[in-house]
């Protein structure tokens, strides 16, 4: 069972995006502000964000249990639903004055496999949902105050959809290494699809369930340019040259996997000066997870130290205008031209001869950062 619990506070709040949504009218082939198209939300008479109505309808079509979880009474939130004209969506209340009762009734009702996660600024409730290991997403009022110290936040209703859908995705992942005991994670895609992004998610929600993990960037064993596009062919050369999997391998991974610890500095590769400078500890107990993000990892020498494997999937071209977002140069070089030129080919090469889309445990479409899936 899918649940998600909102507190009161979030269906009488109007976010600064959601006014000024309202505020712009159109006339004619204009869009034009108008203070007049506020009217309703300033004398009361439209009480709640239609744009939360719409996520409410989306999230009960996709089979969400929605409840309400708050320190108001009991019937004052019984009567706040009705006069707003939503209590149709809500299965169960749960409502008390402290953290204490609240977590052990959102324990008692949550069974092993299910998955919750609260919204709102309650933060009473966000108390008891960290005593319970629920993940929460800040929306209301004061969702800057929690903004830092929750799985995310949401600036308007839309992102709050976004928002559950990436949690749940983060959770099947997180929950399916702990259930498997997995040691050793990997994060592969191509380059800009978003692993970096989702293994950040990925550590807030293993936090969240007191596991202990550390992040292996494949990156920090990069060559030098020279050796990674050395030869007559720069895409096979980056594809079969690029990285120091030997160097990865035999300082980390085969240790951390004949131990099952790890305590240690590695030294890597600063390109600017050629030399071996920038430091990494990696620090991992018996029951820690090392997640290892990187691309075209699954094929040997690597794959056969991963126990469970994440594939990110992203469209060519929206990985290519992420790359034509980037600021800085790319191996010294403009960064969509690297991408095109090098990048883009040496993982059409990786996907011919290896099959990460069929082989990994899951597949995760990240084409849309706010939406992604899972491919079946």
């Amino acid at each position: 069972m899918n649940r998600v619990y909102f507190d009161m506070g979030v269906f009488t709040y109007w976010s600064e995006e959601a006014l000024e949504s309202k505020r712009l009218v159109s006339r004619g082939t204009v869009l034009v502000s108008d203070e007049e198209a506020l009217s309703g939300v300033k004398d009361g008479s439209e009480q709640v964000d239609t744009d939360l109505v719409d996520m409410l309808e989306s999230l009960s079509s996709d089979g969400y249990d929605l409840n309400i979880c708050d320190t108001l009474s009991v019937p004052e939130i019984k009567q706040m639903l009705k006069d707003l004209g939503i209590e149709s969506f809500f299965h169960q209340i749960i409502s008390a004055g402290n953290a204490s009762p609240i977590s052990k009734s959102l324990m008692k009702i949550r069974e092993r496999d299910d998955f919750s996660l609260f919204v709102g600024c309650n933060g009473t409730v966000i108390d008891a949902c960290g005593r319970s290991q629920i993940p929460v997403i800040a929306y209301g009022k004061d969702f800057r105050k929690y903004a830092m110290d929750t799985f995310g936040y949401a600036r308007y209703p839309l992102e709050i959809e976004d928002q559950i859908t990436t949690c749940l995705i983060v959770h099947t992942v997180a929950r399916a290494a702990i259930e498997k005991n997995a040691r050793v994670l990997g994060i592969d895609g191509i380059e800009f699809a978003g692993k970096k992004v989702f293994t950040y998610k990925l550590g807030r929600y293993l936090e969240m369930l007191g596991k202990e993990y550390d992040v292996v960037d494949l990156e920090d064993y990069h060559r030098s340019v020279e050796a990674s596009y050395k030869g007559e062919d720069p895409v096979e050369s980056y594809y079969f040259n690029g990285f120091n999997k030997d160097k990865l391998i035999a300082e980390v991974l085969k240790p951390f996997k004949r131990d099952g610890v790890i305590d240690k500095v590695v030294y890597c590769l600063d390109s600017d000066n050629d030399a071996f400078v920038n430091e990494r500890h990696y620090q991992l107990s018996e029951d820690g997870l090392m997640i290892l993000i990187g691309t075209m990892m699954y094929r040997e020498p690597l794959m056969r130290y991963f126990d469970m494997t994440v594939y990110m999937r992203v469209d060519y071209r929206e990985a290519e205008h992420r790359a034509s977002l980037l600021d800085t140069p790319l191996y010294g070089d403009d960064p969509v031209e690297v991408y095109k030129t090098k990048h883009i080919p040496a993982q059409k090469m990786y996907l011919q001869r290896h099959t990460p889309l069929d082989d990994s445990d899951f597949v995760i479409d990240n084409s849309n950062y706010h939406r992604p899936f899972f491919v079946d």
